[in-house]
């Protein structure tokens, strides 16, 4: 079978293919309100050209677009990524199908439609035609990336989650080990901010943690990670840094949380404990570190507070 291409095909030309297609669809009362009603946009293509002969009503409100607009075009118009319709292709001529083929097609207004996509050879005589059927999934996508989200990143204070920190300190520490060089994990524990609960109330204490965070941000570098690991607890995952560079980071926290927060309940003045623990010399797993990085904090609570220790 030939492969499908995109290219330029008269109008004329092509109503001389379809009228089998055209007349059924036009005299046949049960086809006309099948197409018009099945959940599936639907094409059918030339396979030597890749040119749409014949396209269903869901089709074109998928895209946006109208049959005009849709009938003899090239599919390959609609992909968002060539490369997605050649793998389709080559899954195709492989298997002789294709079912649930997950791509994205091109919306009129510039946007994404993430899809299911099936494909088959049509048997009519004489004619080399292809079925392409598609199922838009983007509400489907859109709940997962949702879910995701809710997955990786902490709701209150959109700082990635445990879950997301984990990810991102494995792969820090295979960097550190493939390069030869060291990382720091910062374990950050605020210092009166049970205080600001009682005092000022949660919705108070909800503002001050998103204000912990973006001063947390603001203390780093934009490859480096910080995360809510729960309650009043954060973490910050540093690379290539010594105790030197490392302790200027953690002092730098410090001196930014220990500045008032204001809230509409009034100012909140907290102060953070932090404790170091640097990839290899003081652990070499996740629980290693965070175990070190953790004792390293409660040394600080419980003598100076305000501080930075080391494991």
């Amino acid at each position: 079978m030939a492969a499908v291409r995109g290219g330029a095909m008269p109008t004329k030309l092509i109503k001389k293919i379809i009228p089998s297609f055209e007349s059924l669809v036009r005299h046949d009362q049960k086809l006309k309100v099948f197409n018009d009603t099945v959940p599936a946009g639907i094409l059918v293509l030339r396979v030597d050209d890749g040119q749409v002969i014949f396209s269903n009503r869901f089709f074109h409100e998928i895209l946006g677009a109208d049959g005009n607009h849709v009938f003899g075009e090239s599919w390959d118009e609609f992909f968002v990524d060539s490369e997605e319709r050649q793998n389709l292709m080559i899954e195709f001529i492989e298997k002789d199908e294709v079912r649930n083929f997950e791509l994205r097609l091109r919306h009129k207004n510039g946007g994404i439609v993430w899809g299911l996509a099936s494909m088959s050879s049509i048997p009519i005589e004489d004619e080399d035609l292809l079925l392409f059927a598609f199922i838009d999934v983007t509400p489907l996508k859109e709940a997962e990336a949702k879910i995701q989200a809710l997955a990786n990143y902490d709701n209150l204070t959109e700082l990635p989650s445990r879950r997301l920190f984990s990810d991102r300190l494995t792969k820090a520490m295979d960097r550190a080990e493939r390069a030869e060089t060291n990382m720091a994990v910062l374990f950050i524990d605020l210092d009166g901010f049970k205080a600001v609960n009682d005092t000022l109330g949660h919705e108070a204490g909800d503002l001050v943690l998103k204000e912990v965070a973006l001063r947390l941000r603001d203390c780093i570098r934009k490859p480096d990670t910080v995360a809510r690991l729960g309650g009043d607890e954060f973490i910050v995952i540093i690379e290539h840094q010594n105790t030197e560079n490392a302790t200027i980071v953690g002092e730098r926290i410090v001196n930014s949380l220990s500045q008032p927060i204001e809230t509409p309940e009034g100012a909140a003045n907290i102060g953070a404990s932090i404790g170091i623990a640097f990839f290899p010399k003081d652990g070499k797993t996740e629980d290693q570190l965070l175990k070190a990085a953790d004792q390293a904090m409660y040394k600080v609570k419980k003598t100076s507070k305000g501080a930075v220790g080391f494991a």
